[in-house]
């Protein structure tokens, strides 16, 4: 065996039941030990090769990161207490995505229809005027707002990324 690897057998399991006993988590504590092994080997030259010295930085080394990883945890707490992030709120996050995404893809068909039909659409849909509010600032027939209206309709929904067909139709009722 290499000198490293007896090294690290002879003192892997005490400094695990050392950091476990500070951080009380044995899978952070053996992390905490093998960073602190790592740090050691990358480093011989700097520290003795006395027995003693070695077991000494390693204790240390691992105190240390015992410490900072409980600093850390404590740091993110107040953090996540201060912000108060919470599931519900990533939830809502993700919706909004989600909205943004077909509110795009719905802004994307609209710019690709006829100008009279997207002027009508976006008057009738978007802007919330009412067939008559439309007709008057267009000067246009009813019944044209309501074909232009409907062709608008027909393309978006056969343009529509069929994920969005339940979000869009929620968006509709609720304009």
């Amino acid at each position: 065996m290499q000198k490293e690897e007896v090294l690290f057998k002879t003192h892997y399991n005490g400094l695990c039941h050392f950091a476990w006993k500070i951080v009380g988590d044995l899978a952070v504590a053996e992390d905490l030990v093998q960073d602190s092994f790592v740090a050691y080997f990358k480093n011989t030259e700097q520290v003795s090769d006395n027995e003693i010295a070695v077991k000494n930085y390693l204790y240390s080394s691992v105190r240390f990161a015992c410490y900072n990883h409980i600093r850390h945890e404590k740091v993110q707490q107040r953090y996540w207490n201060v912000v108060g992030f919470t599931e519900e709120d990533n939830i809502a996050l993700e919706l909004n995505m989600i909205h943004s995404e077909a509110i795009q893809e719905i802004y994307k068909i609209i710019e690709q229809m006829p100008t009279s039909c997207q002027q009508v659409f976006r008057l009738g849909y978007l802007d919330g005027l009412s067939n008559l509010e439309i007709t008057q600032e267009l000067k246009i027939s009813i019944n044209t707002v309501k074909t232009q209206k409907q062709r608008g309709m027909k393309m978006l929904l056969k343009r529509l990324n069929p994920e969005f067909l339940p979000l869009i139709i929620f968006l509709l009722k609720n304009i």
